[in-house]
C-alpha cells in the first residue's frame, strides 16, 4: 500500500506523463502529442529542457523507491529522446512517437506493484541494449579497417 506521500508522487509522474507526451490527439488519428514534441521544436534548447522536465520522473523514481536498475533504463530512455529530439526535422517527428516520459511512468507503476519483476525484465533489456551498442560499435571498428585496409591495397 502507498503512503499518501507515495501517491501524490505517483500523481505527479502521471500527470507529467500526460502533459509531456499524451496532452491531445492529432484530429483523424489515434497519435498523441504532448509540451515535449511542443517545446522540442525549438532547436537544442527544447529537447533539453524537456529532458530536464523528464528528469523529475528520475527523482520522484528514488523516492517511491524504485530499484537502481529501473531507473538506470528511464535515464536511458530519456537520453534516447533527447539525442533523437536534436536531430533537425528527422528528431522532431521520431521524437512524437518514442514517447520517454509514457515509457518512464509506465516503468514507475510496474516496479512500485512488482519490484522483483520489474528490476529483472530492466537487467534482461538493459544487457540487449549494451549487447547490440557493443556489436555495433566492434562492426563500425571492423568496418573501418576493411576499408583501411582495401584502400590501402588499391592505392598500393
Amino acid at each position: 500500500m502507498l503512503t499518501r506521500d507515495e501517491k501524490g508522487e505517483l500523481a505527479i509522474v502521471r500527470a507529467i506523463r500526460k502533459w509531456m507526451d499524451e496532452a491531445v490527439t492529432v484530429p483523424g488519428t489515434r497519435l498523441k502529442i504532448g509540451l515535449d514534441s511542443v517545446i522540442g521544436l525549438i532547436p537544442g534548447v527544447g529537447d533539453l529542457s524537456g529532458a530536464a522536465i523528464g528528469g523529475y520522473m528520475l527523482h520522484a523514481a528514488h523516492k517511491l523507491g524504485v530499484p537502481t536498475v529501473v531507473m538506470v533504463r528511464m535515464l536511458v530512455n530519456l537520453a534516447i529522446d533527447t539525442l533523437i529530439g536534436l536531430i533537425p526535422v528527422v528528431g522532431d517527428y521520431l521524437d512524437v512517437l518514442y514517447k520517454a516520459n509514457s515509457k518512464n511512468a509506465a516503468l514507475i507503476e510496474r516496479a512500485i506493484l512488482d519490484r522483483e519483476t520489474t528490476a529483472r525484465a530492466s537487467w534482461w533489456r538493459l544487457i540487449g541494449v549494451f549487447a547490440a551498442f557493443l556489436v555495433i560499435v566492434l562492426g563500425g571498428i571492423a568496418g573501418t579497417v576493411f576499408l583501411v585496409k582495401w584502400l590501402w591495397t588499391a592505392m598500393g
